[in-house]
């Protein structure tokens, strides 16, 4: 496998409208959720669609809110389209807000807006870590 197959982006995650997701979401690629979503979401790239209703924390380098979030945001740029609806503080490298977005909370610029999350990665599975070593473990 070349290192330009390594690096290659995955198609970005969607989750549709008739879906409703209880839980933590964590990816590394590109999210755009267009449901209900009643948990935290890490990714590297989110986009909350207009009719999508999130309730809990977001983080990711670039964050884009077009429907209603209820949490804490956190992200280096942070984009809120006219149709936003935020309450909750919002941590940020890079802020855009368009005329017509609601934001109920402190907005607070943050060299590393990340860092204050208390998201993380699941770790690895041990067997999947061994086998990617060439070890197997029983």
């Amino acid at each position: 496998m070349t290192d330009l197959t390594k690096k290659r982006k995955a198609a970005p995650s969607i989750l549709s409208h008739d879906m409703h997701v209880v839980g933590q979401i964590v990816s590394d690629g590109d999210i755009q959720i267009e449901c209900k979503l009643d948990g935290n979401l890490l990714s590297h790239a989110v986009t909350v669609g207009e009719d999508a209703v999130i309730s809990g924390e977001i983080c990711g380098e670039v964050v884009t809110i077009m429907g209603r979030v209820d949490g804490t945001i956190r992200g280096r740029q942070v984009h809120l389209a006219a149709t936003s609806e935020v309450t909750g503080d919002i941590y940020h490298e890079a802020l855009a807000i368009e005329s017509g977005a609601h934001v109920d909370g402190v907005v607070k610029r943050e060299k590393d807006p990340l860092s204050g999350t208390t998201l993380t990665k699941p770790v690895e599975p041990v067997a999947e870590a061994a086998d990617e070593a060439g070890k197997t473990t029983h």
